[in-house]
């Protein structure tokens, strides 16, 4: 008779089961209802490969609905990183455009009041707020700066040293907009004091 091993397949084990029962039976030994346990037997091997079955089943599906749930997750974190990266540089040119605009357009200004020969103090003061310009648009390219070694940071997985860059640019941009309302309330100043006296 062959001896149940620890890797058999069940349906392999109550096969051993059953030819020992038919060995049995063929001997005329009958202690017990010998039809009604190999009934009982193959009933129960039906049941094992359909449990089998069933179990994979069910572990395909589980497995499928886990790597749909890890796949949807890993493509909304990449979105959210998208949408963040697209508003990081929305807000470094805006920095850039206010400040280059207003340095530009105070520029401009005092090349017109020069040539019209307007005092000279309303152009001094009004140098003040291009410079605050000037340095808003500084700020605003090495924000531009510190946001690319965040990025590189982050891609080779210095956590602590991408934190740090992420919330210096976030700080230098936002000096940049701050330099912005400086130069524009100089700006607004200097023209109510020396062209609106």
């Amino acid at each position: 008779m062959a001896v149940l091993g620890k890797r058999m397949k069940p349906s392999a084990a109550i096969a051993v089961i059953r030819n020992a029962i038919l060995e049995v039976k063929s001997k005329k030994q009958e202690h017990v209802s010998v039809d009604a346990l190999l009934n009982y037997l193959n009933d129960l091997d039906e049941d094992i490969d359909n449990k089998h079955e069933f179990d994979e089943a069910s572990f395909r599906a589980e497995h499928e609905r886990n790597l749909t749930h890890y796949e949807v997750q890993q493509q909304h974190s990449l979105e959210m990183w998208r949408s963040v990266i697209t508003f990081a540089l929305g807000s470094i040119k805006s920095a850039m455009l206010i400040n280059g605009g207003g340095a530009v357009a105070l520029l401009a200004f005092i090349g017109n009041i020069w040539v019209k020969g307007i005092a000279d103090n309303a152009v001094a003061s009004i140098t003040f707020s291009i410079a605050f310009f000037s340095f808003g648009v500084l700020a605003a390219s090495i924000g531009s700066g510190t946001t690319y070694v965040a990025q590189y940071c982050y891609a080779a997985e210095w956590e602590k040293t991408a934190i740090s860059f992420h919330v210096s640019t976030v700080i230098i941009i936002f000096l940049s907009y701050i330099l912005f309302g400086f130069g524009a309330y100089e700006a607004y100043m200097s023209f109510s004091e020396h062209l609106h006296p």
